[in-house]
């Protein structure tokens, strides 16, 4: 060992070492402020970093070889090589590293892999199972996430009124045409939570990060937000404002237009992002509290209802307010809290009393669009979209809603590109996976289907509809197993009824063998929770005739679905696979030509 050590000394190996970690260490710093600067893939940074530990290991080498002719030159010649081996050397790991990250085109990443933000992966972060995996995507440099700014106002019940101030702030935001803004749910999934930034970044797929703090004390309210670089961690820019409620808007608006000119976007200016028409702060109060109920969906929405209201009550020309109530109550027969009779006519008179009194209220269209969605009106509804979606090109819940409709009229493919975007906007959002497995489902591609489905109903183990698109998937698959463990997962959904399970399984169980159809076709018709699916969906109980073999009585039931114009149904259903058989049957074309379908949206400039 003295003698070892005696050789590193005369070749000077140490010194050797530690010139080129101090040289390679200056460089790193520099190539991070370049980086920043010129919005460089964190890929390649870290393939230049592995080059730089691939040259530590040659020049090493080199120092010993001229230790050992005992002199330290290094000729021009051996310069030389070094810097192309380095640089070949750094070409191929970022190649590789690059094309490593990137899925095979047409296959589906591993379930459960980690790729970019949106995929399953970084989900477990936020202890939330996501969407399906997307392709890796490089950061764009016109992005940012609004994280819900703080509550200082020392009295935790008041955090409803910071946490709907960031809300205002984000959906001004997603008005901007070319920027990416995270979604709030994946947005809201930080809020109390110490993150670092950069891993805040690294997560929702933004380069920027605004985050805040907002006091209020009686009629005064003091806003701060600064603006972070996701990457670097360093602030880009701050402000603190000290208003009364009243000009609320107004800061609002700064705060947006101030992150819109640093991230050097461009919109029309001259428009504000917040509306700026005088609002009761005790309106705007009651709106604020309303907006988390919305957001949080289920039963709350009708205190959602409630609070909105109460602003409208207060200030009847607060356009925003009744277009959030018209979401609201357009949402009520999803939760089982009104029927569409008398919850859609309210939600559409509230969309119609926004747009009288502001004819961009982004919320009101999206309301129509949900009705006219139900009530099987496509160009109504695709007019209605389409205009929220001109208003709004970045919000997460119109997107979503856009997608559900392009899936329902028979136009899958535009429904996955729809879906995806919701992904990357949004990726800790879970809700979107269902429409994304019966989107890939109708595509055929049954074994991505069926890993996103499984997401979904990790995240949500209480949604019906989804356990009933994982039983047609593992029947599609052949899966008869799972589907009868699916089924019996899905019959406590039903209520307390102690034979759901059997009858469902029994069901399940007929598919895999035909001599137990027959019977599978009485239960059907008299088991207490097969007759509540054909009331609540007769989409889905058509489709289980099919799959017993009784394409009569299937397409019978088809038939009157049509005649009543789809209404609540699942008209989605229409494309699963589980149809195909019928696809060339006159009775299944004249079922489609009652519906209108298939129907063809048009295109939306700079959105599709």
């Amino acid at each position: 060992m003295a003698e070892f050590l005696a050789r590193l000394k005369q070749r000077k190996l140490v010194q050797w070492a530690l010139a080129y970690i101090a040289a390679a260490f200056a460089l790193i710093q520099v190539l991070d402020v370049v980086a920043s600067k010129f919005d460089w893939p964190t890929q390649l940074e870290r393939s230049i970093i592995l080059a730089l530990a691939v040259g530590f290991v040659i020049v090493l080498v080199i120092a010993w070889y001229h230790g050992e002719k005992g002199r330290q030159r290094v000729s021009g010649a051996e310069l030389l090589l070094l810097a192309l081996v380095l640089a070949i050397g750094g070409g191929v790991v970022w190649y590789f590293g690059r094309s490593a990250g990137r899925p095979v085109a047409g296959q589906a990443p591993a379930a459960g892999a980690a790729t970019a933000p949106g995929a399953s992966g970084i989900a477990s972060i936020a202890n939330m199972p996501a969407g399906l995996p997307v392709p890796a995507q490089a950061i764009p440099a016109q992005s940012v996430a609004v994280l819900p700014f703080q509550n200082l106002s020392g009295d935790e019940k008041e955090t409803y009124f910071s946490e709907g101030v960031t809300e205002e702030i984000l959906n001004a935001l997603a008005q901007i045409p070319d920027l990416k803004v995270a979604g709030r749910t994946s947005a809201f999934q930080f809020a109390g939570k110490d993150e670092d930034v950069r891993k805040v970044g690294a997560i929702l797929g933004v380069a920027t990060v605004l985050e805040g703090s907002v006091q209020k004390a009686g009629d005064e309210v003091r806003i701060t937000a600064q603006l972070i670089d996701a990457r670097s961690g360093y602030q880009l820019w701050s402000e603190q404002y000290d208003r009364k409620l009243t000009s609320i808007f107004a800061v609002e608006d700064d705060i947006s237009n101030a992150i819109a000119g640093k991230l050097r976007v461009q919109w029309n200016s001259a428009q504000p992002l917040v509306a700026q028409k005088a609002i009761d702060p005790r309106a705007h109060d009651f709106y604020l509290r309303g907006l988390g109920l919305l957001a949080a969906r289920g039963p709350g929405l009708r205190d959602a209802v409630s609070e909105f209201r109460n602003a409208v009550g207060i200030a009847p020309d607060y356009a925003e307010a009744w277009g959030a109530m018209a979401e609201a109550e357009a949402l009520y027969p999803d939760y089982r809290l009104d029927a569409p009779q008398q919850a859609y006519p309210r939600a559409l008179a509230a969309a119609q009393r926004a747009l009288a009194l502001d004819p961009d209220t982004a919320s009101a269209y999206v309301a129509q669009g949900m009705i006219y969605k139900r009530q099987s009106k496509w160009p109504d509804a695709d007019a209605a979209f389409r205009r929220a979606l001109a208003l709004a090109p970045g919000d997460v819940e119109t997107i979503y809603q856009y997608a559900e409709f392009l899936l329902v009229v028979g136009q899958a493919e535009r429904a996955l590109a729809e879906t995806g975007r919701v992904q990357r906007l949004d990726p800790l959002e879970v809700a979107n996976g269902f429409t994304r497995a019966s989107t890939l489902y109708v595509l055929h591609r049954h074994e991505a289907a069926w890993e996103q489905i499984q997401r979904t109903v990790a995240a949500l183990p209480e949604l019906p509809v989804a356990r009933e698109d994982a039983i047609f998937i593992t029947l599609t698959l052949h899966r008869y197993s799972e589907a009868e463990n699916q089924a019996r997962l899905l019959a406590p959904l039903f209520g307390p009824d102690p034979d759901a399970a059997t009858q469902l399984a029994g069901v399940v169980q007929a598919v895999a063998d035909p001599a137990l159809r027959a019977r599978a076709l009485r239960t059907l018709d008299t088991a207490p929770v097969w007759v509540r699916v054909r009331d609540d969906n007769p989409m889905v109980y058509a489709a289980w005739l099919m799959l017993l073999g009784d394409r009569d009585r299937s397409l019978a039931m088809l038939d009157r679905i049509a005649d009543q114009g789809g209404g609540e149904t699942s008209v989605e259903d229409l494309w699963f696979p589980v149809f195909d058989p019928l696809r060339d049957d006159p009775r299944f074309k004249a079922v489609l030509k009652k519906m209108g379908l298939p129907y063809t949206p048009a295109s939306i400039s700079n959105h599709e």
